[in-house]
């Protein structure tokens, strides 16, 4: 095959270097442009390249050479080359390896798809050899730099140990003991520690803060095989509740969620059970709530059982504390579920034992995930004290409301697992940053309080091609999420949006689904919420009128199928407002 779309006059510049740790898996079914492909590769990128000619080889082979990148060239056909995506995402060893996808024009319509899946990045000959070999070597170093650098990941591999050793130490004990009702047999103890590490992977690849909470608490609630759980995240001298699941209660709803609980903060105190293992920063199990001996330091509050009609019985709780020692949080798990969905008697000491290891994992994936929504959340303020409509609350409600969106657009196509729920991480962290060009608009425009001239309006669009420059440079993967959103929320579904497209030297807006995903989910999610809200220049509408504005405006500035979807699932769309009110302004 010829090798012509790869062909650079740039290509000897980039020969001689140093040799780098960068180490490309090619996975393809044809092996003479493999090789071709691989030479390239050696020469004018300085990889270090292996060949796997076998797709059904690729994850033993990945395994065994360690790669910095897996590409998968599909230019020829490769099978099922998305069911090799998704078994690198879900095999522990190589799950957070970069995969990126070579393709022809003739296999490019499995973009999008492919992207969903989880792949880090999809290339269409023909491309220079000079993009080519970039965009691998972007990948590459990001990759080696998490590996090297993220302390976070550091200590994760610690407790993965930690986590092998009590493994052991948990079978030896085990098989000295005699079986006592509750406790699970020997092959079921195996197969939920083997679970535990490969969700600690898993965690570690989500950004998101409030994703990673909702992963985490589901997580602890089905290694525990628990009806319920609850987390509540310290500020200051309390505890807020943040993040609720129950099963039993969901199964009494039409739409089989669990229904929205408004958030409440409760003081650090020996009081209450989570404040008491906030407090003593132990862990504590509790046989039955309602039975606490008066001589604990501790108490049961059952007004929150009353006011859902709940009945907490078995508890774990069991604090979310850092390697430093500070505690973030506590998450608690309830009433442990047998084989058949009737009620466990307790929890048994496997289970404490293994909350508690679960707990140290989710804290390293808490921290990190804190630390890098710290950075957006400082982007958003930097927006904030230059456009007053652009507050931290509406920021937050926007990312909640794309997430509603994307879950039920996933949903009706089966998607699913850790590529759904990174695509999720995605698009909440992207739809934060939503407006951040508007650092770039004058305060004279911004802060204007009545109706802006054509000419000032013309400037406020500009805030789309600023704010999307900020992350041109060494992109990530999620850099790339948040380009296209920023560039893009404000095309419309019949091309009349801005800030446009040339197309054969006509500027023009972009129609339909010429518009990315992720951006039409949030410009419908960003005017739900800026009708919904007061700002300085209006007052805000009544949810009623909104929603009619929403469908008069179906297939002409909305998609239609994601106005369809918001109809669908206001009763969460509400909650996410409710729970995120606006501060009072000063």
């Amino acid at each position: 095959m010829s090798m012509g779309p790869f062909h650079s006059p740039e290509m000897s510049s980039a020969s001689g270097g140093e040799p780098t740790n960068d180490q490309i898996l090619l996975v393809s079914g044809a092996f003479t442009a493999s090789r071709e492909l691989a030479k390239l590769l050696r020469t004018a990128g300085g990889f270090s390249v292996e060949i796997c000619p076998r797709v059904g080889d690729a994850i033993g082979e990945a395994i065994r050479s360690c790669p910095t990148v897996v590409l998968l060239d599909a230019r020829e056909g490769i099978g099922d080359v998305l069911g090799v995506v998704g078994e690198f995402q879900r095999t522990a060893e190589v799950g957070a390896v970069p995969c990126v996808i070579l393709a022809s024009s003739a296999t490019e319509s499995i973009r999008e798809e492919a992207f969903l899946r989880g792949v880090d990045d999809f290339v269409v000959e023909p491309v220079s050899t000079v993009e080519l070999t970039a965009r691998l070597k972007t990948h590459s170093t990001a990759y080696l730099n998490i590996v090297r650098r993220n302390r976070s990941i550091t200590a994760y591999e610690s407790l993965q140990s930690e986590l092998r050793h009590a493994h052991r130490a948990l079978d030896d004990a085990r098989l000295r003991l005699s079986a006592r009702e509750g406790d699970p047999g020997e092959e079921e103890w195996r197969e939920r520690v083997s679970a535990l590490m490969q969700v600690g992977i898993e965690l570690n690849q989500i950004h998101d803060f409030h994703t990673l909470m909702d992963r985490i608490l589901s997580e602890a609630q089905h290694l525990l095989k628990a009806d319920a759980g609850t987390i509540f995240l310290r500020e200051g001298d309390f505890l807020r509740f943040a993040f609720f699941l129950n099963e039993t209660l969901a199964q009494r709803t039409a739409s089989g969620q669990t229904p929205h609980v408004s958030s409440f903060r409760l003081p650090i105190t020996d009081r209450s059970v989570a404040g008491w293992v906030c407090l003593t920063g132990q862990p504590l199990h509790v046989a039955d709530c309602y039975a606490i001996s008066p001589e604990a330091p501790y108490r049961f509050d059952s007004s929150f059982d009353q006011l859902l009609g709940y009945r907490t019985k078995s508890m774990i709780a069991m604090p979310l504390k850092n390697q430093s020692g500070r505690i973030l949080g506590v998450v608690e798990v309830i009433n442990p579920v047998g084989e058949n969905g009737s009620s466990r008697p307790n929890f048994s000491e496997a289970d404490i034992r293994l909350l508690e290891h679960f707990a140290n994992i989710a804290t390293v994936a808490l921290e990190r995930a804190r630390l890098s929504d710290s950075v957006i959340l400082r982007m958003i303020r930097m927006a904030e004290i230059r456009d007053p409509a652009e507050t931290g609350r509406h920021v937050e409600r926007v990312a909640g409301y794309s997430a509603v969106l994307f879950e039920e657009w996933a949903r009706r196509r089966g998607l699913e697992g850790p590529a759904f729920e990174r695509q999720r991480d995605r698009l909440r962290s992207a739809a934060k940053l939503h407006d951040i060009g508007k650092i770039g608009v004058p305060d004279t425009i911004l802060k204007k309080p009545g109706r802006l001239t054509a000419e000032e309006f013309e400037l406020v669009k500009k805030h789309a091609e600023i704010g999307a420059d900020l992350f041109l440079h060494d992109p990530s993967d999620f850099d790339d999420a948040a380009r296209e959103v920023v560039l893009l929320h404000h095309e419309r579904w019949d091309g009349t949006g801005y800030p446009g497209l040339d197309d054969g030297g006509e500027h023009r807006g972009r129609r339909g689904e010429e518009t990315p995903l992720f951006a039409r989910i949030v410009g419908l999610a960003d005017v739900f919420d800026a009708l919904s809200s007061s700002r300085c220049y209006k007052d805000s509408w009544s949810e009623e009128k909104v929603l009619e504005l929403i469908r008069s405006e179906s297939e002409r500035h909305f998609d239609p199928e994601l106005v369809d979807i918001l109809l669908e699932r206001i009763a969460e769309i509400r909650s996410v407002r409710e729970s995120l009110p606006d501060l009072p302004r000063p």
